[in-house]
């Protein structure tokens, strides 16, 4: 019920040299850098239009989770996994287990 991964709402990480990313393993995508701005505002930077997207992610994904009659559970999942397999990050999460049949919602 957490809306699976949090990357850029209720996690993040700040690499060695103070740049910002949505998680750990998310390290090309840099929202700033604490040297130049305090964590506080990079986090909640209305400007930055990728973030904002991750802080609403369930809104703005596409293919098969858009669809989904579980995306206010899972949230759309890993945005980061969807890029990387997709080039998309707001492509369906690859490694959804669910068949179409069972992501079908309900008439």
């Amino acid at each position: 019920m957490n809306e699976g991964n949090n990357s850029g709402r209720g996690f993040g990480c700040i690499s060695w040299n103070g740049d910002v990313h949505p998680d750990q393993f998310w390290r090309e995508k840099c929202l700033g850098n604490i040297k130049d701005k305090p964590f506080s505002e990079i986090w909640t930077d209305t400007t930055n239009q990728f973030l904002m997207k991750l802080k609403d992610k369930k809104s703005h994904v596409g293919g098969r989770c858009k669809e989904c009659r579980w995306l206010e559970i899972c949230g759309g999942n890993f945005r980061a996994r969807a890029e990387s397999i997709k080039g998309d990050p707001w492509d369906e999460d690859p490694a959804c287990y669910l068949t179409n049949e069972e992501i079908k919602k309900e008439k």
